[in-house]
């Protein structure tokens, strides 16, 4: 067995922030003032770990002058870089220029043995903080998102866009914490080989989409998804919610009386909904028309795009007891699969035609393909920023980024292989628009990613079949 087999083969899995810092050229300032470079290393090193100290982190290991932090609070972990960075400032170096630090700050599981960590939550913290300037502090949108409402006195965060960062398959989308005394200078990324800001229009291709652009859900709906999210909820509380909104609780009562469900009986309140129908099925509802209001455009089919949705989460529940996985949770990610596609259509302008009209013109091509042919990122891509800025679940998350691509989504590979296979199912369905013959390879590999049989795939089609005029209910139901 190698030594990192050892090594993680007793690892306990761990969720926290990771802080990392390093000292801009030290190489160099080592080389022409090593004197000056001694004494101040010194007083870095009492800096940070003064920093690090008064807002509860631990330094799990040192290399250099870099300092690798964890904290259980992201928003100490923040706290701490701000003060990183306000105390060097403020120190009189005896280099004859102050010392600039880089800090980046990125939060997910990890794993811990022999008091290190190790995982893609790492790597993507040290991939970060490669981009980083000195005097810079960049932070992952995982972590902006547990943080914003409680930023230090004086700042605030820039939304810098998506990183490509060297040896990730995905793009990262990161943000920058602004502070007073921060340098005009600084607030540009480094210009590094093998990453770097998606802000290039080369050829062909279309500016990025502007996050801040972007729909937000009703108010009511992340008010209500908060309420399902809470383990301590009944559907009463739910009720308090979504009645204050007529139209959508109409909605919801609609759905859930819908043939899809097939309930014998009238489903009359809110709160009988989440009873019958269950809290991950009402939050798949509740995201489902409120998105729906939301993205209402000419430039996307919306019946059809939320018919391969529905078909795609149908799918994905047939399945889901073939690989156990939560058939309710199968069917919200089905339904929400897609989203990247409306960020598309809404903020591409008239450019995204041009996709649908990529794919029209080619049967071997896929939306995803035409994507790549004409803009900097994917509907995944684009999909997943906006999942995590909705604050939805991680599963979700990781099936909207990954469906494609499942061998990227680490302990959710093959919840992701399930969507995916579920969507690939959902066009290929007899009448409907037919998945590429060259895909059958795609196909074949989720099929084994998952243990299930040809005939797993061919049963999932009928049912399919099948279900058709309920899934014209839904969708009447959802408009």
């Amino acid at each position: 067995m190698a030594t990192a087999d050892i090594i993680l083969g007793d690892a306990s899995l761990i969720t926290a922030t990771f802080l990392f810092t390093d000292i801009e050229g030290s190489t160099g300032l080592w080389e022409t003032e090593s004197a000056a470079m001694r004494v101040a290393l010194q007083r870095h090193n009492a800096l940070l770990s003064a920093a690090i100290e008064a807002h509860h982190g631990y330094v799990f290991k040192t290399v250099g002058d870099a300092f690798c932090v964890t904290f259980d609070d992201a928003a100490e972990a923040l706290n701490a870089a701000a003060q990183i960075q306000a105390s060097l400032a403020g120190e009189r170096w005896p280099t004859r220029q102050g010392l600039r630090v880089r800090v980046a700050l990125h939060t997910g599981p990890a794993y811990l043995s022999l008091g290190d960590y190790f995982g893609t939550t790492v790597n993507r913290c040290a991939r970060l903080l490669a981009v980083t300037l000195g005097g810079q502090t960049l932070l992952s949108s995982t972590t902006e998102a547990l943080l914003r409402e409680s930023l230090p006195a004086g700042t605030s965060l820039r939304d810098t866009g998506m990183l490509r960062l060297r040896d990730l398959p995905h793009p990262l989308h990161v943000f920058q914490l602004i502070h007073p005394g921060l340098s005009p200078d600084l607030c540009e990324l480094a210009d590094t080989s093998g990453g770097g800001k998606q802000t290039a229009a080369p050829m062909a291709r279309f500016t990025p989409v502007d996050l801040y652009e972007i729909p937000t859900l009703p108010t009511i709906v992340v008010q209500a998804l908060k309420v399902l999210q809470n383990p301590n909820s009944d559907g009463r509380a739910v009720e308090r919610v979504i009645v204050n909104d007529p139209a959508i609780s109409a909605k919801i009562l609609r759905v859930a009386n819908s043939a899809f469900f097939g309930y014998s009986r009238r489903v009359k309140t809110i709160a009988e909904a989440v009873r019958v129908l269950g809290f991950t099925n009402v939050q798949g509802m509740i995201i489902s028309v409120g998105a729906f209001d939301a993205f209402r455009t000419e430039r996307l089919n919306l019946p059809d795009f939320w018919k391969h949705s529905i078909a795609t989460a149908t799918a994905a529940r047939f399945l889901s007891p073939q690989v156990g996985c939560s058939p309710d949770e199968a069917f919200m990610a089905g339904i929400l699969h897609d989203i990247g596609k409306l960020i598309f259509a809404v903020q591409a302008t008239p450019g995204y035609h041009q996709v649908l009209e990529l794919r029209r013109g080619s049967a071997a091509m896929s939306s995803l393909e035409a994507e790549r042919t004409l803009y900097e990122f994917t509907h995944p891509e684009v999909g997943e920023m906006v999942a995590e800025r909705w604050d939805l679940p991680a599963k979700y998350v990781a099936a909207i980024a990954h469906h494609h691509h499942p061998e990227a989504a680490g302990d959710e590979r093959r919840f992701c292989a399930l969507i995916g296979l579920a969507d690939q199912a959902a066009y290929a369905v007899p009448g409907d628009r037919q998945a590429p013959a060259e895909h059958d390879a795609e196909r074949n590999a989720l099929l084994d990613t998952l243990g299930l049989a040809q005939r797993h795939w061919h049963d999932c089609l009928r049912h399919l079949q099948e279900a058709r005029p309920n899934i014209d209910a839904l969708l009447g139901a959802i408009r």
